[in-house]
């Protein structure tokens, strides 16, 4: 992952608004064991010059290639956008064991030599370096930069704090994949519908440290050290912004955002751990913030109800 880059001297340097893009290839360790480093140095080298090809066929500039990894400018965000889902749509159709990560931010960059530099690199790789394979994840200015047709295409996906940047940001993730179809088009349940059919749900979170119950409408409901959240919980393991429940479509799920990771036990099952990953809380079961729970000293348990 490129490390965050310090800004030069202005001096002989340019300031432009535009998007950054950074495109990594997932799965290449593997692939180096398994073939050799000659052998899977080729081929990741025919990939790149495949998505360098997409990328300049939607007007983009490919300013370096960091090993597996590529960084892109476009003046224009919806070139970005269409380039970034032309080139997962690309690697789908190809199939094969390599998969790629997109991140893309917007924003002013300071162009130098070549090269780029400020903020909105620094937020394009670190995003970049959330997605997972196959996933194309946004910042809120390039969202925001977007025509609103594009935009309606992000879907929030997290709300992290950027490097750099004390504060919390939402990221989205792109819906890139075209829904398969099978014969008649989907009948869409209505926001009306949905909420009418869910408005007695609730969630109710017990510990020794204290209790809530949630209703849908008081998501996002966070949880971790800090006092800022709606549910304060000590513990050496848990970050001070651990996680957060939302409530989506009749089902409250729980997003990790930690460093150690959240670690769920539904009743009757086996534990689950997330990192950066989310998963719905259905009917009842154990929550461990940073540690397995039988190592964990403090257990929060959920309840759904309907």
């Amino acid at each position: 992952m490129p490390t965050k880059t310090s800004n030069p001297p202005q001096q002989d340097a340019n300031s432009s608004q535009c998007a950054i893009m950074f495109a990594d290839v997932c799965g290449s360790s593997s692939l180096y064991k398994a073939l050799g480093n000659h052998a899977a140095e080729f081929k990741i080298r025919q990939l790149l010059v495949r998505v360098t090809s997409l990328i300049e066929q939607h007007q983009g500039l490919l300013i370096k290639t960091l090993g597996d990894e590529v960084m892109v400018r476009f003046d224009s965000a919806q070139h970005a956008l269409d380039a970034a889902k032309a080139i997962q749509l690309s690697m789908a159709a190809q199939g094969g064991s390599l998969q790629l990560r997109i991140g893309i931010s917007f924003g002013s960059v300071l162009l130098k030599q070549g090269d780029a530099f400020g903020d909105t690199v620094n937020d394009a790789a670190f995003v970049a370096q959330i997605a997972r394979a196959e996933e194309i994840i946004l910042t809120q200015p390039f969202v925001s930069a977007l025509p609103t047709s594009k935009a309606k295409l992000c879907k929030e996906f997290d709300r992290v704090a950027l490097k750099g940047d004390g504060e919390k940001s939402v990221i989205y993730r792109l819906q890139w994949q075209a829904e398969k179809s099978v014969g008649q088009a989907t009948q869409v349940m209505s926001l009306i519908q949905t909420t009418q059919q869910f408005h007695k749900h609730s969630l109710r979170l017990a510990s020794d440290q204290g209790d809530a119950i949630i209703a849908p409408e008081e998501t996002p409901f966070h949880l971790g050290r800090a006092t800022s959240n709606q549910l304060q919980l000590e513990s050496n393991f848990a970050s001070r912004d651990h996680c957060h429940i939302l409530y989506r479509r009749g089902k409250f799920v729980l997003i990790d955002h930690s460093t150690n990771g959240t670690y769920v036990t539904p009743a009757g099952q086996r534990e689950i751990y997330l990192r950066r990953e989310e998963l719905p809380l259905e009917g009842r079961g154990d929550i461990s913030l940073g540690c397995p729970a039988q190592q964990s000293p403090l257990i929060l348990s959920y309840h759904f109800s309907n």
